[in-house]
């Protein structure tokens, strides 16, 4: 590796993609990584129809395999969001590639537009955790302070360069930098999205890819948001019902819920202390911000199986629990987030496709339009251009896919999952029953990717693990029969 790295330049110089021979590495430090790792910059066109013009540094990280011997085929990382950067997953990504570590280089490639890679951050108007609930609640507010975001963004950057088909180009522009021939792709959430299109552009540089909540490119975000998380809550709601503590103390609780949204039309007032400040303070809760606290939660189930108790709480007049429950989860993942390129990405390829028949059906939901209109008014002011048509059909390439799907994800559930995997060649979707947003670091997930990684196959794996992952139980305050 560290010859390879010492080569780079010459590598560099000869890359084919415009502006690909400036670049730049050195041993570095990532946040969750012990050991000293190599990090580097690549200097690519904004614009790939005018490589004489403006140029962007991509940013990367490659932790080094542990064996003297030649390291085998690498893995790239695809983060999430669309806006997370890959360098800044890597503390809670690495272990999952303890065991591939070994022989083969991991990968972080900051997509353009996040992380190092010219970030469309909105540090400056994004929310502080010690702001009043009132400010962290309000999304009005937030949205003006989107629109105000993307309009400083537009006025530097040129946003109609910051979607998918364009981003996957600088990472096998990084690729063909580092030297490698074949390379195996690991995505997550809106990453599996990315992998996909450097699947269809670029199959003969993929040797395996493992896809964990699939994102397809035609999923029609945020008006999926709306079906997928009330098919979550169904389920907690099912699941409540078929456990006797949870019935008992929470009888209907679809019913209870229906009518605290209905509430929340008119407006809930309530005297809240702050989650993290602990200031007593006079909150205002409309059916938008009330949908969002229901929403988060759903994404890791240790906290959805607080809801029934959060919920029932809620209708009485204490929203502490649900407020306490959301915000928390809210600022983390928040966190290292470019709200720019989320938008850059959605506007583009998204809310162009969501028709009347989308709307209708996320209407007909707890959650509503709500998220739509919120998308619809910040797009305005993100400027894009034509996606290829063939960005939304799923490559026919003949790569082994490994799809892993949590049962209670609100926002990649196993039905996107099952969609790519009927178009997919050599696909095999695992569905662990009692996960939710994130498969890959629970229970046996670990093993089974590097095992399909190791062969390149999912003829040996140990499927039914998955399944038998536990759903956390539900709270019980204390007293509770």
């Amino acid at each position: 590796m560290a010859r390879r790295l010492r080569g780079l330049a010459s590598l560099l110089a000869a890359a084919a993609l415009a502006g690909a021979a400036d670049a730049s590495t050195a041993p570095c430090r990532l946040k969750g990584i012990e050991r000293e790792i190599q990090c580097g910059s690549l200097k690519v066109a904004e614009d790939p129809d005018r490589p004489e013009g403006r140029r962007i540094d991509v940013h990367f990280a490659v932790v080094p395999a542990l064996a003297r011997a030649r390291p085998l085929e690498p893995v790239f990382v695809f983060a999430g969001g669309p806006g997370q950067s890959a360098r800044a997953t890597a503390a809670q990504v690495q272990p999952l590639f303890e065991r591939l570590n070994a022989r083969r280089d991991i990968v972080y490639v900051d997509q353009r537009g996040t992380g190092g890679s010219n970030a469309l951050a909105c540090e400056s108007e994004r929310p502080q955790p010690n702001d009043s609930l009132a400010e962290l609640l309000d999304v009005r507010r937030s949205a003006t302070r989107t629109r105000e975001c993307l309009r400083r963004l537009a006025a530097a950057n040129d946003l109609r360069q910051y979607a998918t088909w364009i981003a996957v180009g600088d990472i096998d522009a990084v690729r063909d930098a580092l030297g490698y021939a074949q390379i195996n792709l690991w995505g997550a959430s809106y990453g599996t999205r990315a992998a996909l299109e450097y699947l269809r552009q670029f199959p003969s540089r993929v040797r395996s890819m493992v896809l964990d909540g699939v994102a397809p490119p035609d999923m029609g975000l945020p008006a999926s948001f709306a079906l997928d998380a009330q098919a979550s809550l169904d389920a907690l709601i099912a699941s409540c019902a078929r456990e006797a503590g949870c019935k008992r103390r929470y009888p209907d609780l679809a019913a209870a819920i229906g009518r605290l949204l209905a509430l929340a039309g008119t407006g809930i007032e309530a005297d809240v202390a702050h989650p993290l400040t602990g200031r007593a303070e006079h909150v205002r809760i409309d059916h938008d911000m009330l949908a969002a606290a229901l929403r988060v939660p759903l994404y890791a189930p240790t906290r959805a199986a607080l809801l029934p108790y959060a919920l029932a709480e809620a209708a009485s007049g204490n929203l502490a629990p649900l407020l306490a429950t959301s915000s928390s989860l809210s600022a983390r993942l928040a966190e290292d987030f470019a709200q720019g390129l989320h938008f850059a990405v959605v506007c583009a390829e998204d809310m162009p496709r969501i028709e009347g028949a989308a709307r209708r059906a996320a209407a007909a939901t707890f959650f509503g339009t709500g998220l739509v209109e919120l998308y619809e008014t910040a797009c305005a002011q993100v400027p894009t251009r034509p996606v290829p048509a063939a960005f939304y059909r799923i490559a026919e390439a003949d790569v082994p896919v490994l799809i892993l799907s949590g049962g209670a994800d609100p926002a990649t559930p196993p039905r996107h999952g099952e969609s790519v995997a009927r178009q997919l060649k050599r696909a095999t979707h695992l569905i662990a029953p009692h996960l939710a947003h994130g498969v890959s670091v629970q229970g046996c997930a670990p093993d089974l990717i590097a095992e399909f990684i190791r062969q390149a196959s999912a003829a040996e794996l140990a499927r039914e693990c998955l399944q038998e992952l536990p759903a956390p139980d539900f709270f019980a305050p204390p007293g509770a029969g």
